[in-house]
């Protein structure tokens, strides 16, 4: 029995050494590797570059389905998602987390839901990097990215449920309080004088393409002038903002809002008309806008511009107007 047990182990023991040297290569060992492509009906992997037009251009992303999606279709082309959208934040394939507004995947737990995480940065002016009573007016640059449409001048000011001195004993707070806010005046007319003319922009966190879809901005509103006014409109635009102020306009008109950054680099996506008789009771509204029928800057743009609409109305109005709580999202 001791020999017998001596050759079966040494015949084991060949066995093992002929097979280890059989099985050189994947093939002969019967294992498939991980060449094969996530998609290999069009070679390639998720997450690989692609043409997504036919155009020769890598422009596109492979995402889950197998589909070349151009980047522009995203958000956040890094992750393939929108702002908002559901993600995976600990890469245990269970989406347990949100895309944030700086496009991480941020897990659920985590995120405080005070804020729209949306493209628009600040949106409820309560990030600042100063006292908004330290001065009356003409402060929106203390609101983090947020700032002034030109240099010097009349510009937009900040707020705060503090505040007791709106520069006019006329004007009222806003209501609900509800923290930081932003006030200007909005005058619809051909006055030469540009005195009334204010406005502010928001420096978005991603720049919007042409044909990049449908998108919706929201925010809040409310009348702080008690004098009583025609209706007057506000009017929203994007802009390709190239980093440097425009001089200070001349008119209420002059330079148009469409040029204030020059040709071309702006584009209206739409404007609330306040009726007269508002009060100072905050009024929610929705400008939907579609990328694919305007008529946009070739870049895109990266800022939002809130003032007077450019199209003035038959009556002249003005009002002195809260901003808060503004949210941009992509449909």
């Amino acid at each position: 029995m001791k020999t017998y047990k001596t050759i079966y182990k040494t015949l084991t023991i060949v066995a093992i050494i002929a097979t280890m040297i059989a099985c050189d290569t994947d093939e002969a060992c019967g294992y498939d590797g991980d060449d094969e492509k996530d998609c290999p009906i069009i070679d390639a992997n998720i997450g690989d570059t692609c043409d997504s037009n036919g155009d020769g251009n890598l422009d596109g992303l492979v995402n889950e389905f197998c589909e070349c999606i151009s980047e522009q279709a995203f958000d956040c082309p890094n992750l393939m998602l929108n702002i908002g959208d559901p993600c995976d934040s600990s890469g245990d394939g269970v989406d347990d987390g949100t895309v944030s507004n700086i496009c991480e995947c941020i897990e659920d737990s985590v995120i405080v839901p005070t804020a729209c995480q949306g493209l628009m940065q600040n949106g409820d002016f309560e990030t600042i990097t100063g006292d908004p009573n330290s001065t009356i007016d003409n402060d929106i640059d203390l609101a983090t990215f947020w700032g002034p449409l030109w240099a010097s001048g009349s510009l937009a000011d900040l707020f705060d449920a503090t505040t007791t001195s709106f520069g006019s004993s006329s004007f009222v707070a806003p209501t609900p309080a509800n923290g930081v806010f932003a006030g200007m005046w909005i005058e619809n007319s051909n006055n030469s004088s540009p005195s009334f003319r204010e406005g502010m922009f928001n420096q978005l966190n991603a720049s919007i393409s042409p044909n990049s879809g449908n998108y919706s901005l929201t925010f809040d509103y409310a009348v702080m002038s008690t004098n009583s006014s025609n209706p007057v409109k506000i009017g929203i635009y994007g802009v390709n903002f190239g980093g440097t102020l425009p001089p200070n306009p001349t008119g209420m008109q002059t330079p148009s809002n469409l040029n204030l950054y020059g040709t071309g680099n702006s584009v209206y996506l739409g404007e609330v008309v306040v009726p007269s008789g508002s009060t100072n009771s905050y009024t929610t509204v929705t400008i939907p806008f579609d990328t694919s029928t305007l008529t946009m800057p070739t870049a895109g743009f990266s800022h939002i511009m809130i003032t007077n609409s450019h199209l003035p109305l038959p009556d002249f109005g003005k009002m002195f107007i809260a901003f808060d709580e503004y949210c941009l999202i992509r449909e």
